[in-house]
């Protein structure tokens, strides 16, 4: 019984994990687009 719960700790912590990796990965990527599709300043002031 022990070993059972014990294996479903672990399993819920590594799918937690997944998870938590995967959101920031999703997270990254987006803020590489927009950071790309930025605007540049138009204020040269020539």
């Amino acid at each position: 019984m022990n070993h059972k719960f014990t294996s479903l700790i672990f399993s819920a912590w590594k799918t937690n994990r997944q998870h938590v990796q995967l959101a920031l990965v999703i997270i990254s990527l987006a803020l590489l687009v927009l950071g790309s599709g930025a605007p540049t300043d138009g204020g040269g002031g020539w």
